[in-house]
């Protein structure tokens, strides 16, 4: 394979990212087509590359360009046909998180993927951060008990993200993220029980019709291994709040994970190291995400993909399972 052809369905913010990066895959990546319901945001994508057609109907982009990956960056909502047509065509593809609203909906697309042996990679770009490999390496071997994580903050700007039905929830939609990179970094957890609450953002002050998440919530996570982890998820602030990420508490030291941000190591004998998280170039994480994508369509080995979508299934039952517990106040064994 000379050139591996790419095309996109959806081409707004988080497909920017990929795009940022693929465009500069000059030597082994043809950039075919772009679709999107909004015509001038997929122009804006075939104009800045110089290749390829802009579209509004991805079925149609797929079937003209015939490309051999796609990067499938859409609202929560509106995945489900989307994958069934990606898949049915026997295009590999990358896809963000969460993968779809419908847990029946995503273990099938899995199941399919698997049967056709089909090559996928889920946005949890933090997994191929440097300093996510750091904190794996300083946490081998170390006995764990406490985690805490937080991803506290405001209410992203776009219609569908404040709708429960259209995000899935900040849980599902935001903090995938932490709950991801728990998983990633201890393993595989057994229950989930959480609580969330409402009642501090009031929609018609914020000009935010139609606003229905929770507006904070606290998951307790038991692991497999016996660690126990808590992740809190608020959307309610409107000043300056914690750090977000996580705080990993072992017997002998605390390594803290400052989200995208920096790594700090304290041991119990007074050392501090801190590794700051470096972004530039190839370094990236996005740009490792798609490179090795990339890479393992032109080799077959795909190894090197640290969130396939068979992995990133987990991560999306124990988000669902996080919210089914808030809605339910049970304990949800996993």
């Amino acid at each position: 394979m000379a050139k591996v052809k790419v095309g996109f369905i959806g081409c707004g913010g988080r497909a920017g990212a990929h795009f940022q990066k693929l465009v500069t895959f000059k030597e082994d990546v043809e950039l075919v087509g772009y679709a999107d319901v909004i015509l001038a945001r997929a122009e804006n994508f075939r104009n800045k590359a110089g290749e390829g057609k802009a579209y509004t109907c991805y079925k149609q982009m797929l079937d003209e360009t015939k490309p051999d990956a796609v990067v499938i960056a859409v609202e929560p909502c509106a995945h489900g046909a989307i994958e069934l047509a990606v898949v049915e065509r026997n295009i590999h593809f990358i896809i963000e998180k969460p993968m779809d609203l419908d847990i029946c909906a995503a273990e099938n697309i899995s199941n399919l993927v698997a049967q056709k042996r089909i090559i996928t990679s889920v946005g949890f770009q933090d997994r191929y951060q440097d300093i996510t490999d750091k904190a794996v390496e300083l946490l081998a071997g170390r006995r764990i008990g406490l985690v805490e994580g937080a991803w506290v903050g405001g209410i992203p700007g776009v219609w569908w993200w404040r709708k429960q039905e259209t995000s899935g929830g900040q849980i599902i939609e935001q903090n995938i993220h932490l709950f991801d990179q728990v998983r990633y970094m201890l393993g595989e957890p057994v229950s989930v029980y959480a609580a969330g609450g409402k009642g501090i953002v009031r929609p018609a002050e914020r000009n935010m019709p139609g606003y229905n998440v929770h507006d904070y919530s606290s998951a307790v996570i038991k692991m497999e291994s016996g660690v126990v982890v808590n992740l809190f998820t608020g959307c309610y602030v409107k000043g300056p709040s914690k750090q977000n990420g996580l705080t990993f508490y072992c017997e002998d030291c605390v390594v803290d994970y400052a989200l995208r941000s920096k790594l700090t190591f304290r041991d119990n004998q007074g050392n501090v190291e801190t590794f700051n998280h470096v972004v530039d170039g190839n370094i990236e994480q996005t740009y490792i995400l798609d490179r090795v994508f990339i890479d393992a369509i032109k080799s077959g080995d795909t190894s090197k993909i640290r969130s396939p979508y068979s992995d990133a299934l987990k991560s999306l039952k124990l988000c669902f399972a996080a919210q089914k517990s808030i809605e339910t106040g049970e304990v949800i064994m996993l």
